[in-house]
Parts: structure tokens; sequence; C-alpha cells
């Protein structure tokens, strides 16, 4: 779980600053309205304080005055992560690949969360389906920004579907799949 953290709060500050999105669902703008980018820039600083809850919640406000907007989903999936809500990070970094389906970060995080899951299966969830969510996500990764490939070997939250050969697959090649 403590590899799943670091890469989620190192996540949030690096390439995650605000960008604009072509559209909002409430309005035909092209821009990001200013609220949602005051409670982003909010929930970023909190975030850097330690204050994750308060990150959280401006995140979630972020998201309210710009629901389509992916990056706000993605810092607060990094938030829930360090948080140790785990299920609630898969959902934010899920939503964040819907709204964006280049979002490479999202789709790692994806792969490192659902990998955790499967090394520590919940009640109810298939450990079978995480492994192949894990799989597809680093998947979509590789096929968005192909140095995911180092830093996917080295990560230890794949140590448990390292050996399988849908994971091997993703290594055996130089195309993206």
């Amino acid at each position: 779980m403590r590899s799943i953290l670091i890469f989620c709060l190192a996540a949030l500050f690096i390439g995650c600053g605000i960008k604009g999105i072509p559209y909002s669902k409430d309005t035909d703008a092209t821009e990001l309205n200013d609220v949602a980018i005051s409670h982003y820039k909010w929930g970023l600083a909190y975030a850097k304080q330690g204050e994750l809850a308060r990150a959280a919640t401006e995140f979630k406000l972020a998201i309210q005055h710009e629901p389509g907007w992916a990056i706000p989903y993605f810092n607060l999936g990094a938030v829930y992560g360090n948080m140790g809500a785990l299920d609630e990070a898969i959902l934010a970094w899920e939503r964040a690949v819907q709204l964006d389906v280049d979002f490479g970060k999202a789709h790692y995080n994806l792969a490192v969360a659902y990998s955790h899951r499967v090394a520590d299966p919940v009640e109810g969830i298939s450990r079978v389906a995480d492994i192949e969510k894990a799989i597809r996500s680093l998947q979509e990764a590789i096929r968005i920004d192909d140095t995911v490939r180092s830093t996917a070997e080295a990560e230890h939250a794949f140590d448990i579907i390292r050996d399988l050969p849908d994971f091997q697959a993703l290594f055996q090649s130089t195309e993206p799949k």
C-alpha cells in the first residue's frame, strides 16, 4: 500500500497543474470556471500541507463546479489513496479516465490500485477481475506513454501479478498494445 501512496502523492504534485477542458457540462464554455479553479488550487495547497480531508473537500467542490474536468478527479484519487481509502481512489481515477481516455497517470494509478486490491482482496470483489483491470489499466498507461514500462518494472505493487503471462506480455513487445 505504501508504494501507491508515495506514487499518488508524487503524481499529485507533478504534471497535474491546471489544464483546460474542451467543454463544461453546465455551459458551452471552453475555459474552466474560476470557482472550480480556486477550489482546485486550494485542494492542491491543502494536500501539500498534509490536510488531506480538506484537500478532498476542495477537489470535490472543484468537481461540482466543473464535472467534466478530469484533473480534480485524479487528484481526489491521490488524496483518497493517501488516506488509505483505496476503493474511493479507484472510483475517482475511473472517472478521470472516463473523462480523459488518454490520462496515462490515472490509468497507471488504477493499475497500481487494482494490484493492491489483488494483494489485499475486498469481500465481494473478484481477485480475477482486479487482476484483469490492473493489467488492462497498465496496458492503457503504456499505450499512452511507453516510458511507463520501466516504471512498472520496478513497481512493487505489481509483484503479485508480475509472473502472470498477460503481465509479462506487456514487457515482451516494444510496441504499445
